[in-house]
C-alpha cells in the first residue's frame, strides 16, 4: 500500500531506547470475499537515533511483544523482547536475532511529521 493510500494519524515521539504503543485497525480479506476488521497495536521505538514502527504481534505464536505494557527492550537496551518464548530482534531491521521466531518482525510504514510521528491508522491484508 502506497504512503498516499494511507490513513495516518500522529503520535508523540519515544524517547531514546523507549517505546510509544498505538492503536492499529487491520481489514483481512477473507477467501470468500468478505472482510473482517480486527483491533491490533503498533509500536514506535526510538534505538539510536532512528526511529522505527513495528506491530506488536510475535511472528512465531502472534501474541502482544511486550513484557510489561510499552516495555519492548532487553534489559540491555540492545534488542527488542518477545515475552512469550523470548525470542530476540534487531530494532533496526526486525530480524530475528534468537528465538523460535520464523521471521522478523513486521514493519510499518513511518514519516517524521515536526515533533510527532506519524503512523498508520488502518492496515488491509
Amino acid at each position: 500500500m502506497s504512503d498516499t493510500a494511507l490513513q495516518w494519524q500522529r503520535i508523540a515521539r519515544p524517547p531514546e531506547g523507549g517505546a510509544v504503543c498505538f492503536d492499529l485497525k487491520v481489514e483481512m480479506h477473507l477467501d470468500h470475499g468478505g472482510t473482517i476488521g480486527l483491533d491490533e497495536q503498533g509500536f514506535a521505538i526510538c534505538f539510536r537515533g532512528a526511529f522505527r514502527a513495528w506491530r506488536n504481534r510475535c511472528p512465531h505464536a502472534g501474541s502482544p511483544l511486550d513484557w510489561q505494557p510499552g516495555r519492548f527492550f532487553s534489559e540491555d537496551g540492545e534488542q527488542l523482547l518477545c515475552h512469550t518464548h523470548g525470542a530476540r530482534f534487531d530494532p533496526l531491521d526486525g530480524a530475528c536475532l534468537a528465538g523460535p521466531c520464523p521471521r522478523g518482525l513486521e514493519s510499518l510504514p513511518l514519516r517524521e511529521c515536526g515533533d510527532v510521528l506519524e503512523v498508520p491508522l488502518r492496515l488491509a491484508q
